[in-house]
């Protein structure tokens, strides 16, 4: 299937989630071994829903998880512990991590582990400063998907915002679009301290 920025558009630009929120992707591994990785304590796995989540002020400490085909999505309102390097680290080992995050008011960040190793991570709203092991493995796919990794502007396409880049990007690599429904549950959850 092949995405456009109008499939993460009702995340990228509506306030669905708000203004703070990571979203990450770990292959292959489902949601409990993900949420474990991640540090959430066995105790506290159970099913949750993000209305549940919101009105319990239940975050950003706990984080949910949902599965589509062979990825696990983890969803953290109001956190970013998906993108601390020692935690992507820690979710890509044998596997692939992409995580993508929003945060208005700080910096947002777009992660590519593998293996747990970080690969390429950058702020979208600055892409042409990447770090990691292979800092320019995905330029071809940022710029297709409107995040110019050469700040050469008309190189390449535009996307609406730097979300939007980050969300079709993370898309592209993973074949999953986050919607509305998976969002809302019911999903996994763990307190991750």
């Amino acid at each position: 299937m092949v995405f456009t920025h109008a499939d993460v558009a009702w995340l990228a630009e509506d306030e669905e989630l708000g203004d703070l929120w990571c979203l990450t992707f770990v292959r292959g591994v489902d949601e409990v071994e993900a949420l474990l990785r991640l540090g959430a304590d066995q105790e506290s796995i159970r099913p949750l829903t993000y209305d549940e989540l919101i009105d319990d002020g239940l975050f950003p400490e706990t984080v949910l998880a949902g599965r589509v085909g062979d990825w696990t999505v983890l969803i953290e309102e109001s956190g970013w512990t998906c993108t601390e390097a020692d935690k992507a680290q820690a979710l890509s080992a044998g596997t692939v991590v992409v995580a993508v995050l929003r945060h208005d008011y700080a910096s947002d960040d777009f992660v590519y582990a593998v293996d747990g190793v970080l690969v390429t991570y950058f702020n979208p709203k600055i892409p042409e400063r990447r770090h990691g092991s292979d800092p320019d493995r995905l330029n071809d796919l940022m710029r297709k998907a409107g995040l110019d990794p050469d700040d050469a502007p008309g190189t390449g396409a535009e996307a609406p915002s730097p979300t939007s880049g980050a969300l079709l990007l993370a898309a592209w690599l993973t074949g999953v679009v986050v919607t509305r429904e998976l969002v809302k549950g019911p999903l996994m959850s763990g307190v991750v301290s």
